[in-house]
């Protein structure tokens, strides 16, 4: 899915909000939780910090094992299969804690943020993305209403139902809101300093059939990349991104 449209765009958008705040320090240690198949904890080891991915999946972490010793990485980065509620850490045990697009896998998201902000260290950042609930909430709506449907977009929006990212809802999507992502880490010792919007054209805006394609043009990349970069620096804008993404510091 790297490969799709959609991805590039917010690939480009999340590193760009994440390298300034990646230690270069070979003697920095930062924390990738629910770090996958390695893509961003392989980044930010290129920059010279060590780094520690952890996942509970047996699959993700053969492809990140795999991805790491093609990149020579061995050194930096090393891979751990564990649940990101229950770290087997010390406490402030990191200097940047990174959980990109795991938060809403998760019903309790508090036990998550206060796992991750007890192996921080005090004044170092954390940076945590999340669903917008406003979003999901719109985006189930079809093209003409129907009783169901509305039904449906009114109980994920009161956050009485959990948004489905299978289509047998395997997978459930807990979806915060703009508020609600900076009221919990502020309950957990975090100071916010920013949350940025990552994609606001799709998928209230462009199709799917469009946004997943893995064939376009520069031009559009470069385009619709600008254009979402564009809403990225405005605050007002939140509520219109699919996901949003939270730097903080530790108190």
């Amino acid at each position: 899915m790297r490969e799709t449209l959609l991805f590039k765009v917010y690939d480009e958008i999340t590193w760009k909000y994440l390298e300034p705040y990646v230690p270069s320090n070979p003697e920095t240690l930062v924390l990738d939780a629910g770090g996958g198949t390695g893509t961003w904890a392989i980044r930010m080891a290129k920059k010279g910090c060590r780094v520690v991915l952890v996942d509970i999946s047996d699959g993700m972490l053969r492809v990140a094992t795999e991805k790491i010793k093609k990149e020579g990485l061995e050194h930096r980065i090393d891979v751990k299969k564990g649940d990101i509620r229950k770290l087997d850490f010390e406490d402030e045990a990191f200097d940047l804690v990174l959980c990109e697009h795991a938060l809403f896998l998760f019903e309790d998201q508090n036990q998550i943020v206060k796992e991750l902000a007890r192996v921080l260290k005090i004044n170092t950042p954390m940076i945590v993305s999340a669903q917008n609930r406003y979003v999901q909430s719109l985006a189930r709506l079809p093209e003409e209403p129907n009783p169901e449907k509305l039904k449906q977009a009114l109980s994920i929006l009161s956050g009485f139902e959990h948004d489905a990212m299978t289509p047998n809802g395997a997978i459930k999507i807990h979806s915060l809101t703009p508020n609600e992502l900076r009221v919990l880490l502020e309950k957990n010792g975090l100071r916010v300093e920013k949350i940025i919007c990552k994609i606001v054209t799709t998928p209230l805006r462009f199709a799917p059939q469009f946004i997943m394609k893995k064939e376009y043009s520069d031009d559009v990349l470069d385009k619709l990349l600008l254009l979402e970069l564009a809403f990225c620096e405005k605050q007002d804008a939140l509520a219109l991104a699919a996901h949003i993404q939270a730097i903080a510091y530790k108190l």
